[in-house]
This record gives structure tokens, sequence and C-alpha cells, in this order.
């Protein structure tokens, strides 16, 4: 009698063995199939469907294959696996997200699950792990519509993006909707509120609303404090607001501080800046201000355009649309007359 691996027979409820004895006991001893069910403890069912195979063969009583006879209609074409796999070959620090999205423009229809599933099976893809996050007490409140918070925060341009030659420092200025995640990135190089505020003013002129409230750091290029703090005076005397806060004041527009030392109470753009490093200024190389400037704007429209987990897969483009249409739909307001298009949609 050949002998069942040891996987398998951990596999069955019961063996090859038991299985050819009690249909025997039945076929040549004469035994009743409910004596034989009772005394190998196997239920009725299990003994005939063992009796309609049993053809005097102990081959018979082998495990058959379970595989189907075809493959699933819907299964993934082989070809959708290897475009996969030469995306994540060629760009090897694209995130899952970025490699459906180019699937998905290349022809082929799917969802991310599906294409998540596949990534994990191939060999060297190790999905990107968080670290853990520490609790916090109550929780944050996201605004309900873009335009009424924006996180602005300043990026140093790394040195080595810099073609031979180019000197001094450049900076990258983020304007970021809290509501939508979609983002305006203006580089300037000099680190003032002057350049702040002309950023400012084109990320009014770029969203197509000002507005209601932006929050910042403490730094010198957004508040008086910190030079007031190397002076040696805890706060700093003047005949009237500085140059952002009268621009602020003739925009209707709020300034909220976060506490000093807490660069995670601007945790969207904090993070907005992590994703720059990995994904534009690791091969980004530019040979003057109009240069950083040109390919700093085809990154973020890249950027505004991909899908992100924490958006439910959708884009920040889509969600400022979704969102301006159900503030427009909700309290009548049109925030955005560049968007008014887009909103019809939402009045029936």
């Amino acid at each position: 009698m050949d002998i069942i691996s040891e996987k398998a027979r951990n596999c069955l409820p019961y063996d090859l063995e038991t299985r050819l004895h009690s249909v025997r006991r039945v076929v040549e001893s004469g035994w009743s199939i409910r004596k034989a069910t009772a005394y190998y403890k196997v239920k009725r069912t299990t003994f005939w469907r063992w009796r309609k195979r049993y053809d005097g063969t102990e081959e018979s009583l082998m495990d058959k294959s379970r595989r189907p006879h075809s493959e699933h209609p819907r299964k993934t074409p082989i070809e959708a696996v290897s475009k996969i796999s030469n995306y994540r070959r060629r760009n090897p620090g694209d995130s899952s997200i970025d490699i459906w999205v180019k699937t998905v423009k290349s022809g082929w229809a799917m969802c991310y699950s599906t294409c998540l599933r596949i990534l994990k099976r191939l060999d060297g893809y190790e999905p990107y792990k968080t670290n853990p996050k520490r609790r916090r007490d109550g929780k944050y409140h996201t605004p309900d519509y873009p335009g009424d918070k924006w996180q602005v925060d300043v990026k140093y341009v790394p040195t080595e993006c810099k073609a031979p030659g180019l000197e001094g420092r450049f900076y990258q200025y983020t304007y970021l909707d809290e509501a939508s995640r979609k983002r305006f990135l203006y580089f300037a190089n000099e680190h003032s509120m002057y350049e702040t505020v002309n950023g400012l003013r084109e990320a009014i002129a770029f969203f197509g609303y000002a507005p209601k409230t932006i929050q910042t750091d403490n730094g010198f290029e957004f508040s008086d404090r910190a030079s007031a703090k190397e002076k040696g005076f805890s706060s700093i005397s003047r005949d009237g607001p500085n140059f952002l806060e009268r621009f602020c004041l003739e925009e209707g527009i709020s300034h909220k501080f976060i506490r000093p030392r807490t660069p995670e109470h601007n945790g969207k753009v904090e993070r907005s800046h992590r994703i720059d490093q990995e994904k534009f200024y690791r091969t980004l190389s530019f040979y003057s201000l109009e240069d950083l400037r040109g390919q700093g704007k085809r990154w973020m429209g890249k950027y505004n355009r991909t899908p992100r987990n924490v958006l439910d897969l959708k884009s920040p483009d889509e969600i400022e649309i979704e969102k301006l249409g159900k503030l427009m739909h909700d309290t009548g307001e049109v925030r955005c007359l560049k968007l008014l298009k887009c909103f019809t949609s939402f009045d029936s």
C-alpha cells in the first residue's frame, strides 16, 4: 500500500488505509453501512462518497486533485503581472500607489488591492513600514472644506542637487491645503519674509481663493519673534504690523503659529516634504533658479494628480473638486470661480 506523505496525512480527516478497510468491510465482509460508519467514526455522507468511488482498486480511494479544470475568468493576465514587475524593477523608489497608477494608465484595469497583492508576491518587494505613532490626547480636527486652513513651511533644497558652479542656497516654500492635501510650491534663492509673501500671493492665484487661516512655525520668515529673541527681547516693539501681517490683513487671512519645537503640529506639510525628498530631490539636478522652478512645477502637478492612501485612493485635485462642490451644495458659497463649471452636477 502506498504511503501518504506526512503533510497530506495531516490535512486529511482519514488516511487511505482507513478508507480502504471501511469500504472493504461493507463490500466484501457484509457489514452494514451503519456499523461501518460507527466503527470507523465516519459520517455517512463521507462513506457514501468513498463507496461510489471504489472500483475494487486502492487507487480509486486516493485523493484527487482539487485544481480547477480551467483558470479563473477574472485572473490577472500574465502580461499585466509582467508590466508591474518591470515598473517595480525600473523604479525601485516608487510606492505601490505610483506603480498602480502607471499600470492603469498603460491600459490594464485593476483595483489597487490587486496590484498590491501582485507586488507582495514579487521577489525583492518590501511594503513600506511605518513607525508606530505616539498616542496623543484628543483628536485633531481636519478642516472640512478647502481654503479653511493652509499649512505653510520652508524646506532647504539639497545642495547636492545643484549643478557644478552654481552658487548660493535655494529654498522651497510649500503652501498645503489641509482639507484636500493639494499643494503649491514656490522656489526662491532667498530665505525671507518677503519671499514668503511672494509665494503666498502666487499660491492664492494658483488655488483661485485665499485661505481663511495660515498655520506656520515661528521662523523668522514668518514672524519677528525669532529676531527679537536673538536681540535679547522677550517681544519686539514696532509701530505697526510686519510685511506678512499687512498682507494677511489686506486679504482677510488670520495667521496662526504652532508651539515652538513642535513640527508635528504642521505634520501634513512636513510629511509632504519627506515625499519631496524621496521622490523629487533624490534624482533632481538643476542649473538655475528658472530650471528649478520649471522642474518643481512639473513635480507639483504630478503630486496633486497622484492618488493617496490617506485620501481613500483619490488625488488631491479630486478631493478639492469634491469638497468645494460639497461646500457649494451645503452653503451656497462659491469659493473658487475657476472650478465653478465642475460643480453644476451638485445643483440637481
